[in-house]
């Protein structure tokens, strides 16, 4: 009797402890405490897809994760990049054999599941997972053995350089994947425009497709520098027209822009000013304005690349 309780007591403190595994492993490594995807409309586009094919691979708590994924690997743009999960390498092919984006993110979406189970199974963190992504499999092995199954831009260097030296390479890898996946997430963070794009975002799709209106400032018809209601939506506020937002702004270098920056453009028309035009930008290269016949989102390639003048943060 006496071992029969020894041995139904012992049965319980395992199942604590895998219990407590699990629910280490899912706080340490789920989406939840990075928010959601800050994608734009160009990866969000792929939603309905990515849910579909995550819940088929059991991993639709990651379904945020993934699209922030996409952003880093094609900004969703499947003209440009019809493999746009980047994943055709992870099938044993040559980078950007797969020319469908559906079977990019079937390839993309099941290889990542293994890499989940495949970091569970280790006990290494979702950091480590996900820079396994663009390192392989063989990074979760490497986090294992080697630093406690915890990822860090230190031992993604370390892991870089072996591999690079391994191969007779001169780099391996993008040593800061998971930092660069993660500026596609809204972390909910606080200051700035950067921390309230989320609101801002809101905006941009109430404003989606309003005509254009030199002079406007409501739905019925809005001009560019009218836009700044984007602003005022995240309790900012702005001057009304794209010179005077152009004086009032910090100005900062491409190398810095983050969603929700000011993106202002020069000789667009003739204003009688050197600021003529002004959008938000919402990342990927992409800005949102009121341009042309309508409210909507650009590239900033061609002619706004040709008549860009700068950028700015309030």
């Amino acid at each position: 009797m006496k071992k029969c309780k020894k041995l139904q007591l012992c049965i319980l403190v395992l199942l604590l402890l895998f219990q407590l595994s699990a629910c280490e492993y899912e706080e340490t490594g789920g989406y939840g405490e990075y928010g959601t995807a800050n994608v734009s409309p160009m990866v969000e586009r792929w939603r309905n897809d990515v849910e579909r094919i995550a819940a088929k691979n059991g991993v639709s708590e990651y379904v945020e994760l993934l699209l922030a994924v996409i952003a880093q690997e094609s900004g969703g743009n499947a003209e440009r990049y019809p493999d746009i999960m980047q994943s055709s390498e992870s099938a044993g092919n040559a980078p950007n054999t797969i020319d469908d984006p559906i079977e990019s993110l079937e390839q993309g979406i099941q290889y990542f599941a293994g890499l989940v189970e495949r970091g569970k199974e280790a006990g290494v963190d979702i950091e480590t997972v996900l820079q396994s992504y663009n390192f392989g499999g063989g990074y979760i092995g490497y986090i294992k053995d080697n630093y406690n199954g915890k990822h860090s831009e230190s031992t993604a260097r370390a892991f870089s350089q072996l591999m690079a030296s391994r191969l007779g390479w001169n780099s391996y890898g993008d040593v800061k994947y998971v930092e660069h996946v993660y500026s596609h997430m809204n972390r909910n963070q606080g200051g700035g425009t950067h921390g309230k794009y989320e609101q801002m975002y809101a905006v941009m799709q109430e404003y989606l497709g309003v005509p254009y209106l030199f002079g406007g400032t409501s739905k019925a018809g809005i001009d560019c520098s009218a836009m700044s209601q984007i602003y005022q939506a995240a309790g900012i506020s702005l001057p009304r027209t794209a010179q005077a937002q152009y004086d009032a702004v910090k100005h900062i270098p491409e190398s810095q822009l983050q969603k929700g920056d000011l993106v202002f453009f020069t000789g667009t028309y003739n204003a009688g000013t050197y600021i003529t035009h002004v959008g938000v930008y919402t990342g990927d290269n992409q800005f949102f304005h009121a341009g042309g016949k309508k409210c909507q989102f650009s590239e900033l390639t061609g002619y706004y690349r040709t008549h860009l003048a700068g950028f700015g943060r309030n």
